[in-house]
């Protein structure tokens, strides 16, 4: 009985088109000649994904990821009666071009509150979202970049 549910579920899953996450990216490039500045947030976690999806990053290429545009970007969300900031937006913004393709974006964002009797706190909560953004901005390149391979 517990078989016949377990191939039930399976056969269930499989024929509504559920797949689990799996990126198809080192099938289409093998390798990817990644331009990047060296100093930006995205550069340690972007190499990681694309390793991890089966690309090897290397400089002898025949095609390229461009990182054009990296733009990190901290608004004010809401200021308080004593006029000090309360809550703060941080906008990532992510162009780039693979290869000879049109320029693509990926744009996150993140809200997170600022208490200014907590200043060491609330700077190290934006340094932990300034990083969790950069490995979901990888995540997502590789996830768009997936979509457009199949």
């Amino acid at each position: 009985m517990k078989l016949l549910k377990l191939s039930l579920f399976i056969l269930f899953f499989s024929s509504c088109g559920y797949h689990l996450r799996n990126s198809n990216l080192g099938e289409q490039y093998q390798s990817l000649d990644l331009t990047i500045e060296s100093r930006s947030l995205l550069k340690r976690p972007l190499v990681s994904e694309l390793l991890a999806s089966g690309v090897k990053v290397s400089d002898e290429s025949e095609v390229s990821l461009v990182i054009k545009t990296d733009r990190l970007a901290k608004i004010v969300q809401s200021v308080g009666v004593n006029n000090q900031v309360q809550e703060y937006r941080l906008e990532y913004d992510v162009q780039y071009t693979i290869g000879d393709s049109k320029l693509r974006e990926v744009h996150i964002e993140r809200d997170y509150s600022f208490d200014v009797q907590q200043i060491g706190g609330g700077q190290t909560e934006e340094r932990t979202l300034r990083k969790q953004l950069a490995q979901d901005m990888a995540r997502a390149i590789i996830r768009q970049l997936s979509v457009n391979v199949k």
